[in-house]
């Protein structure tokens, strides 16, 4: 009886072992899969149009100044040189002694439609082209979106890797710009003007990664783009801040979610379409098509890449156009020769009708710093639906 008591106590502390080693070893498995699995949430701090300026790209030289393009409008419309030289001094003048922008009105109004006086900006076609230089160059920075490659012979050349038929058109039309002059590291002026001004009015725009194990290359990963109810903050220096907290917009146009994988250290993704909202001094929303990501992830925590894709060209214009004579005095910007420039390098999305190309190929660089969010149904529990 003894020896039974004893065997039974035995096996029984076995099995209890035994039990508590499987159950520490799943609880350790758990706790190791737990660790890799991970989601990172980013928010956008920078966001512009990827430029690589090289001195093959403007042969002719960059497009006109403001002078330039007023006096070049005037004159295409039938005014005399001398004229025109003496409509501009009087509208500067005037404008400058606080007389407003009435002196403008022959510039704002050189479009002719049924022989009445219209709108430029408004009315592009109205107006003859004024000639407007794109780049040339060899490289562009951006992706191959319509798959041709090599055989593509109006595409560019990636400057790094090399890859040929890199579709970017949007870089082709602003290449010849002044205030888009810039090679990495170094940045846009008017691009980064344009930002700025818009960053801290309106709602940020959040990126969220999803992985079970960001160090495994080849793993796959879940991308989420959406738009905040809050906007950018800044920090004392006027830095974007860093781990803010941004409440997710439940409205599901600006919601995007697809699969990527991390090739060699980069997130890379390529969907169909990714749609998110803009805003009415920038572009009023972006409506990506034929997509393709890559996106590095920084030690420090911050995230950078570029976003490529189909862009219809009539909202990029509008970014300009809807400022009309401002863009053109103080971007130096031909509106007129803006407009055909983007009509007539669009290489996607033909018009059944027409045949007119109604998007045009894009590559846009983009800086993300680490932050919080609070998924939709949280942060809109109390907003009657």
């Amino acid at each position: 009886m003894a020896a039974w008591k004893i065997n039974q106590d035995f096996h029984g502390g076995l099995v209890r072992c035994l039990a508590t080693s499987v159950a520490a070893v799943a609880i350790a498995v758990l706790s190791s899969q737990a660790a890799r699995a991970e989601t990172r949430d980013f928010a956008f701090s920078l966001f512009y149009p990827a430029t690589y300026t090289q001195p093959d790209n403007c042969p002719q030289g960059a497009n006109p100044r403001t002078h330039d393009i007023y006096k070049n409008a005037l004159v295409t419309t039938g005014t005399p040189p001398d004229e025109a030289e003496r409509i501009i001094e009087t509208a500067v003048s005037a404008s400058g002694s606080g007389g407003g922008n009435a002196g403008f009105k022959p510039i704002t109004e050189r479009g002719k439609f049924n022989g009445q006086a219209v709108n430029a900006y408004a009315n592009p076609l109205t107006v003859p082209d004024p000639g407007f230089k794109t780049a040339v160059g060899r490289y562009a920075l951006g992706f191959n979106l319509d798959g041709r490659g090599a055989a593509d012979a109006g595409a560019f050349e990636h400057p790094e890797t090399h890859e040929k038929g890199i579709d970017n058109q949007l870089f082709r039309v602003y290449g010849c710009l002044a205030n888009y002059q810039a090679t990495p590291p170094a940045q846009p002026n008017y691009p980064l003007e344009t930002w700025e001004m818009v960053a801290g009015t309106m709602p940020a725009w959040l990126l969220s990664v999803s992985a079970e194990d960001f160090s495994k290359d080849g793993s796959e990963v879940t991308i989420t783009i959406d738009r905040a109810l809050n906007r950018l903050l800044r920090d004392g220096k006027g830095h974007p801040r860093s781990h803010a907290t941004f409440r997710v917009d439940h409205d599901p146009r600006s919601h995007n979610v697809f699969k990527g994988k991390i090739e060699n250290g980069v997130i890379k993704a390529s969907v169909p379409k990714v749609y998110f909202m803009g805003d009415q001094f920038f572009i009023p929303d972006f409506d990506f098509t034929q997509v393709k990501l890559e996106l590095k992830l920084e030690d420090s925590g911050h995230s950078h890449g570029t976003l490529g894709g189909y862009l219809p060209w009539i909202g990029i214009y509008y970014q300009h156009g809807a400022n009309g004579l401002n863009a053109e005095t103080f971007r130096g910007m031909d509106m007129v020769g803006l407009y055909r420039a983007l009509m007539r390098t669009a290489d996607a999305d033909p018009d059944p009708a027409t045949g007119q190309n109604r998007r045009i190929s894009t590559a846009w660089f983009m800086e993300l710093v680490p932050a919080f969010t609070i998924p939709a149904e949280q942060a809109n529990a109390n907003v009657p639906k």
